[in-house]
C-alpha cells in the first residue's frame, strides 16, 4: 500500500470557500479510487488561504485484474433460426477482441442476449489518477470563478503550484502550464523559496517548518489557546464568538494572537455595536470580564510569523479607534432622534421599485400581525407596536451608512429600549430578522416568532410579484431559506397558523397582485415544508399524504405525519391502503357529486360500509378538533374489513347506471373521510417505485 498527496496551491481563497472545496475534493478523489475498485485507507484534508491538500494514508498501488462480461445485441439479431450467428454476432465478437465460439447467451429481464467474458488487465492506480485529477481539479464548485491568463482554466482564485505524490514518486499532470510535481511553498512572508517534498508524510513536518500549520483543527486549537492566553492578563477572556474562530481559521496559516487595547470611553457603546465594530471591520476579538462585561481590550489574530507585535498592535488600535469613534457619532445621533421619527420618513423610501415604500411594508406588517392576533392573544397590542416599529433601524445612521449593517434587527431593539418600550416589543424587534440561515437560532418569544413570519411572508409575495421566482439551483434573494425559516418557526413555537390564509391576506395586501399568484406561491410552501418533514425523518410517500391534505397548517402536517408513521407497522395498515389505491383509481376520471342514498343499497356489503362510515364521522371529526390523529387513524383503520368486503361481494362498476352512480357516491364519501386526514392512496408500499406506479 501506498500513500497519495495532493495539494492546490493558490492566491489567497476566500474564507467561505475553503473548506466546502476541500471536502469536495477529497470526495471525488476517494470516489474514483474506489469506481475503480482501488483498496484505500483512511483520508485527511488539510486547507489554509493559499491551498486546499489531500491526503490518503493507504492505497493500492494498481486498479486488480478483472473478468467482466459484456452484453451484447439479442440472441433472435445475433443469430438465425437455425442457429447460425450472424454478421451482427461476429462483429459483436471482434469489437472485444473475441471470436464467435466465446460468445453465449443468458436470460435477461427484457429475454434472451448475447454475452462474451473479457479479462481486463490490472491497471496501475498512478496512471489513473494522472488521467483523471486535472478533470477533478477542474471541475471543484465555487459561488465564483475567475481565468486569470489566456487560456480555459478557471478556479476561486489563481492557481500557483500543484503538488501530487505516490510515495515517493511524483504524480506530473498538467492544468494548461502548470505541472504537478513534488514543490510547495511555506508561508508567503517567511520563505519565498519552494520546498521540496519528497514522501507525503513529510508533508505536515516540512509546512509547519516553513510557518504553514496546514491542519485546520490544529490551528483551530492554537487559536483558542492562543485567544485564552492573550486575554489572561486582563482578568478576562475572548468574548465567545465560533463564526469569528472559524474564519479566523480559515484566514491565517500561522496565528499570532495580540492583545490590543481601546479607550473605556467607548464602553457605553452597547455591546453588540462595540463587539460587531471589532469583528465586522477588523477581525478581532473582544474580551469579557465578569458576567459578560465587556473591558477595553480586544485581540487582533496577525497572519505574520515573527512580526514586530508592538507595530502591529499599533496599527489594529489606530483602526479600531476609528471605527468606533465613527459608532459612538452614529448612535449618539440616532438616540436624539428616536425610533418614531424614522417611521415616518420610511414613506419617503422606495422598498421595492413597483410595490411601494418601506412605510407600504411596515402597513403591510401591521395588518399581517392583526390576522395573528388569535395566536397572539393578550400580546396582541405589543405584536402591533413591534410591527410598527421593526423597520425604522433601516434608517438609522448605524444601519444606513452601511457600516453596522448586521445589527438590522438588533440595533432597533436596543433604541426601542433605551426609549422606553416595553420589553417584549424590544424582543420582537430584535429577533424579527431570525433565522438568517438555516443554522441560526429562531425567534425565542411569541411576538417575535410572529412578526418574523410576517416580515418573511411579506418578502417572499412581494418577490413572486415581481417574477423572480425561485427555479433550480437560481435563488437570489434567499426565498427558499426565508419559507423554510418561517416553516421552522412555526413548527418550534407550534404554532395553529393557517398558511392558505394568511397567504391570501399577504396577497390583498397588494393593489395589483393577479389571481393566479396564490397557486405557484401555495406549491412553494409545500414543497419547502415536505423538505423540512424530511428532516424530521418522515418519509416523502408520508409526507405527501399528508400535505395533499394539510399543507397550509404545518404544525398539524408534522403531527399528522408523525401519527401515520406510528400506524405504518400494522400489518393490517398494508390493506387498507392498497384499498385506498384502488378507490382513488375507481373515483379518478368520474364525475360524482352529492351523497349516495341509502335505499339504492343492494348488497349487505354496501350497507355495512355506509353505516359504519357514518357510524365514525363524527368521533373522527372530534378526534381532528382535539388533534388526536391517533384515534383518527385507529378510526380509519377500523374500515378495513368493511372496504374488503365491499370490494369482494360488490361490483362497484354495475352495468345499472343508477346503481353504479350510488357505489361510486359510496366510494366517494368514504374516501372523503380518509382526506379529512390524509391522503392514503399517496403512501408507497414494498416493491413500488413511486406512488403514482400502483393507481
Amino acid at each position: 500500500m501506498k500513500q497519495f498527496l495532493l495539494e492546490i496551491g493558490t492566491e489567497e481563497l476566500p474564507p467561505s470557500v475553503i473548506r466546502p472545496a476541500a471536502i469536495e475534493l477529497e470526495h471525488r478523489i476517494r470516489q474514483l479510487l474506489t469506481e475503480h475498485n482501488i483498496t484505500l485507507g483512511p483520508s485527511e484534508r488539510f486547507y489554509t488561504p493559499r491551498r486546499i491538500a489531500v491526503r490518503i494514508s493507504a492505497v493500492a498501488p494498481e486498479k486488480p485484474a478483472q473478468v467482466v462480461e459484456i452484453q451484447g445485441p439479442p440472441k433472435k439479431v445475433a443469430f438465425t433460426a437455425d442457429g447460425k450467428p450472424t454478421k451482427t454476432a461476429s462483429g459483436f465478437a471482434a469489437a472485444q477482441g473475441k471470436t464467435v465460439a466465446d460468445i453465449y447467451v443468458k436470460p435477461t429481464p427484457r429475454g434472451e442476449y448475447v454475452f462474451v467474458k473479457k479479462e481486463l488487465a490490472a491497471v496501475p492506480t498512478a496512471q489513473i489518477l494522472k488521467e483523471n485529477l486535472p478533470a477533478i481539479i477542474t471541475s471543484l464548485s465555487f459561488p465564483k470563478n475567475m481565468r486569470w491568463q489566456e487560456g480555459k482554466l478557471r478556479f476561486s482564485r489563481p492557481i500557483r503550484w500543484l503538488l501530487c505524490l505516490f510515495d515517493s514518486e511524483p504524480l506530473p499532470f498538467n492544468l494548461e502550464e502548470i505541472v504537478a510535481g513534488n514543490r510547495t511553498f511555506g508561508h508567503r512572508n517567511f520563505t519565498p523559496r519552494p520546498i521540496v517534498i519528497t514522501r507525503p508524510e513529510e508533508y505536515v513536518r516540512l509546512l509547519e517548518e516553513h510557518k504553514v500549520i496546514a491542519s485546520p483543527a490544529v490551528r483551530l486549537t492554537a487559536i483558542q489557546s492562543g485567544l485564552k492566553a492573550a486575554a489572561a492578563p486582563t482578568g478576562g477572556e475572548p468574548f465567545p464568538d465560533r463564526e469569528l474562530v472559524d474564519e479566523t481559521v480559515n484566514i491565517t496559516e500561522w496565528p499570532e494572537p495580540i492583545l490590543c487595547s481601546f479607550s473605556p470611553d467607548y464602553l457605553p457603546l452597547p455591546n453588540e455595536v462595540l463587539t460587531t465594530a471589532l469583528k465586522m471591520h477588523q477581525r478581532c476579538f473582544a474580551v469579557v470580564g465578569a458576567g459578560g462585561r465587556l473591558l477595553p481590550y480586544f485581540i487582533a489574530v496577525a497572519n505574520t510569523p515573527h512580526c514586530d507585535q508592538s507595530q502591529v498592535r499599533r496599527w489594529y488600535e489606530k483602526a479600531v479607534e476609528s471605527r468606533l469613534r465613527d459608532a459612538r457619532f452614529f448612535v449618539e445621533a440616532d438616540r436624539k432622534l428616536g425610533l418614531e421619527p424614522l417611521v415616518e420618513e420610511e414613506k419617503r423610501v422606495i422598498w421595492i421599485e413597483g410595490l411601494g415604500t418601506l412605510y407600504d411594508k411596515t402597513c403591510r406588517l401591521r395588518q399581517l400581525c392583526g390576522r395573528l392576533a388569535t395566536v397572539a392573544g393578550p400580546l396582541a397590542p405589543l405584536l402591533d407596536r413591534a410591527a410598527y416599529l421593526c423597520k425604522a433601524d433601516l434608517l438609522t445612521q448605524v444601519v444606513r451608512e452601511k457600516e453596522f449593517t448586521s445589527l438590522q434587527g438588533t440595533i432597533g431593539g436596543i433604541y426601542a429600549r433605551l426609549q422606553g418600550e416595553p420589553e417584549a416589543v424590544c424582543t420582537a424587534i430584535a429577533e424579527h430578522y431570525l433565522p438568517r440561515s438555516l443554522d441560526d437560532k429562531l425567534p425565542a418569544s411569541l411576538p417575535g416568532a410572529l412578526l418574523s413570519i410576517a416580515d418573511k411572508l411579506d418578502n417572499i409575495v412581494a418577490t413572486f410579484l415581481t417574477g423572480a421566482i425561485p427555479t433550480g439551483s437560481e435563488d437570489p434573494f434567499a426565498l427558499r431559506r426565508q419559507a423554510t425559516g418561517l416553516l421552522m418557526t412555526i413548527l418550534a413555537h407550534r404554532l395553529a397558523i393557517d398558511l392558505s390564509d394568511l397567504l391570501e391576506t399577504a396577497l390583498a395586501l397588494f393593489p395589483k397582485s393577479p389571481r393566479t399568484a396564490a397557486a405557484p406561491l401555495a406549491d412553494f410552501f409545500k414543497e419547502r415544508l415536505a423538505a423540512l418533514l424530511r428532516e424530521h425523518e418522515i418519509g416523502y410517500d408520508v409526507a405527501n399524504a399528508v400535505l395533499a391534505t394539510t399543507w397550509h397548517r404545518p404544525k398539524e402536517a408534522l403531527a399528522r405525519a408523525q401519527a401515520l408513521l406510528g400506524f405504518r407497522p400494522r400489518p393490517e395498515f398494508e390493506k387498507l391502503i392498497i384499498g385506498q389505491k384502488r378507490v382513488a383509481n375507481i373515483l379518478r376520471g368520474q364525475a360524482v357529486s352529492g351523497p349516495p342514498e341509502p335505499q339504492l343499497f343492494v348488497e349487505d356489503a354496501e350497507k355495512e360500509l355506509w353505516h359504519q362510515s357514518q357510524t365514525i364521522a363524527p368521533e373522527l371529526e372530534r378526534a381532528l378538533a382535539a388533534a388526536d390523529y391517533q384515534q383518527a387513524f385507529a378510526l380509519l383503520l377500523s374500515l378495513r374489513g368493511a372496504i374488503d368486503k365491499l370490494f369482494d361481494d360488490v361490483l362497484v362498476m354495475a352495468e345499472d347506471a343508477g346503481l353504479r352512480l350510488n357505489r361510486l357516491r359510496l366510494l366517494k364519501s368514504v374516501h372523503s373521510l380518509f382526506l379529512m386526514v390524509a391522503d392514503l392512496s399517496e403512501i408507497v408500499l414494498e416493491g413500488e417505485t413511486t406512488a403514482s406506479s400502483c393507481r
